[in-house]
């Protein structure tokens, strides 16, 4: 009987923990990527905060500042990036003066396409 219980089992049981290898090697490589990729984007934002969510990575970068020899309210600017599960796609969101944003803009429009 043990026999029988066996010979059907184990082959359902292998797939399954064949599957689940196969699954939990993916996301371990998607979370190295995910990885590789925050930490440069945190290399080019430095005392930027990280916080690691599930299959996402969330990075803000905040910086105030006030003209020189003005008083008055602070401007903040800040950049906030998601790096997605696979660590193939970000979505950034900036947010600032336009002296500060619009450069940045433009370096991105001529940055060089692989």
């Amino acid at each position: 009987m043990a026999r029988e219980i066996t010979r059907r089992l184990y082959p359902k049981h292998a797939e399954a923990a064949e599957q689940a290898a196969q699954i939990t090697a993916r996301q371990q490589a998607e979370a190295s990527a995910r990885r590789a990729v925050a930490e440069a984007v945190v290399g080019a934002l430095p005392g930027a905060h990280v916080d690691d969510g599930y299959r996402r990575t969330r990075i803000v970068w905040e910086r105030a500042s006030r003209p020189p020899g003005q008083q008055g309210p602070i401007q903040v600017d800040s950049v906030c990036v998601i790096v997605g599960a696979s660590g193939q796609q970000v979505t950034v969101e900036a947010s600032g003066l336009p002296a500060h944003i619009l450069p940045m803009l433009a370096a991105f429009a001529e940055a060089p396409r692989e």
